[in-house]
């Protein structure tokens, strides 16, 4: 039986960190399993722009798997230089911090020039790469995937030259993506993104969302076809876990890894950790990047009870969840946030540790949790209840009452069962 080729176009590849590379390292991982042999197609890490770098990731690269690599016209490098940042901007610019003038020109710029990213300078060389690749390997299909959006720009031109089957893959939303405001972009710069999303809705042959965003298409985007969306969520690897022992610590650690901006309320959980913190021992730790205002409102109030440990490997970050009382989550607050499902979760899951979620309590993330019984949900400023959450978790830790989550809903979202789902879409 012959395999079937995939090529998967991403931006994003080891050695370059954070969550938007592990979703196709591990669908690549798992994907011959099901007699799809994939093929890569990436940026020379000598001239992508990424914002961390975690090279153990590459552990999960079979030696045989083919990896092509091109080159890239980038423009973070001026952002850089204007802004006096040492790197290109995270997520939701939570490196930045409270932007000063030469940070919002440079923002101006990137959300009104350069669009539909920063990132497009990679669509010619990706194209003429892919090109290549297909007419070599008699590809069945290719993948695009995104952020950067830009990338599917080159799915685009690759459907109209060789009407092969295109899998468009949103990792995070588009138009309305979480830190769209950040961007300052003008009512024409806005049409314009929009109807870059709606002509790769339109034209590729499936659509994956990482967030549930069929319902929003549908009324934005009337003529695209519902049938051809799938809702596939990020997982978590049981590889990633091996090895691993969970520990109950000798006080009630709170633990969020992950990035947090500017439009993460966490006012409401300071207070109710100021309001705890004659009671019981705790500490809280971020691992990750902290925008600097957040950082030093939480330092401020919270004083040697708070820990900022940094960007760490990925092995080390679920590590931390391992050795953890409670997993913090935080949704962004901005229009829409009852869709947000961040790739972390469904690691917190699988760690049996108890969730706390700020947010929607109507929303994607909070319908999982509900659903594995794997913690409580609360909204933003409701520190009564945040307060008991906290206490009762305390309670039951000194007591030796572990909690028992529905492992039957979390394995749904392991990395070998999803690539299996993948596979059978990708057909």
């Amino acid at each position: 039986m012959n395999r079937k080729k995939i090529l998967i176009l991403t931006y994003y590849w080891p050695p370059s960190g954070g969550p938007g590379v592990q979703r196709w390292l591990k669908f690549v991982k798992y994907l011959p399993a099901s007699d799809i042999q994939p093929v890569v197609l990436t940026v020379d890490p000598a001239r992508a722009e990424y914002p961390v770098l975690d090279p153990s990731l590459e552990a999960d690269i079979a030696p045989e798997l083919e990896v092509y690599h091109t080159d890239c016209k980038g423009v973070y490098n001026w952002y850089k230089k204007i802004t006096r940042s040492k790197t290109a901007p995270y997520s939701g610019f939570a490196n930045e911090g409270k932007p000063g003038l030469l940070q919002k020109i440079a923002r101006f710029v990137r959300g009104n020039l350069f669009l539909p990213d920063a990132r497009r300078g990679w669509i010619r060389y990706a194209f003429a790469e892919a090109c290549r690749i297909i007419e070599k390997h008699g590809i069945d299909a290719i993948i695009t995937t995104g952020p950067p959006h830009s990338t599917h720009l080159t799915g685009l031109k690759l459907k109209k030259k060789y009407d092969v089957k295109w899998i468009a893959d949103f990792r995070d939303p588009w138009s309305n993506i979480q830190y769209k405001s950040f961007l300052y972009q003008t009512r024409l710069a806005k049409q314009i993104d929009l109807k870059y999303e709606r002509c790769v809705l339109e034209n590729c042959d499936i659509l994956l969302l990482a967030v549930d965003e069929r319902e929003r298409f549908h009324e934005i985007h009337p003529h695209v076809n519902r049938e051809k969306m799938f809702f596939m969520p990020n997982g978590y690897d049981e590889t990633d876990f091996e090895g691993l022992n969970s520990i109950i610590p000798d006080k009630l650690v709170i633990t969020y890894t992950g990035t947090i901006a500017v439009n993460y309320p966490v006012g409401g959980l300071l207070q109710a950790l100021l309001k705890i913190k004659e009671q019981i021992p705790f500490s809280i730790r971020f691992v990750g990047k902290v925008d600097d205002h957040t950082r030093a409102t939480i330092h401020q109030q919270l004083g040697n009870h708070a820990e900022f440990i940094g960007f760490v490997e990925h092995h080390t970050s679920v590590n931390y969840l391992m050795t953890s009382s409670i997993l913090l989550l935080i949704n962004a607050n901005v229009e829409g946030s009852r869709f947000l499902l961040h790739g972390k979760i469904f690691e917190y899951l699988a760690s049996r540790k108890p969730i706390l979620l700020l947010g929607s309590t109507n929303g994607t993330s909070a319908e999982i949790i509900r659903r594995a019984n794997a913690g409580e949900v609360f909204d933003y400023e409701d520190i009564d209840d945040i307060c008991d959450f906290l206490l009762r978790q305390h309670n039951n830790q000194i007591k030796g009452i572990h909690p028992t989550p529905d492992w039957e809903v979390i394995q749904q979202f392991s990395r070998k069962r999803l690539t299996q789902r993948l596979s059978e879409i990708i057909g």
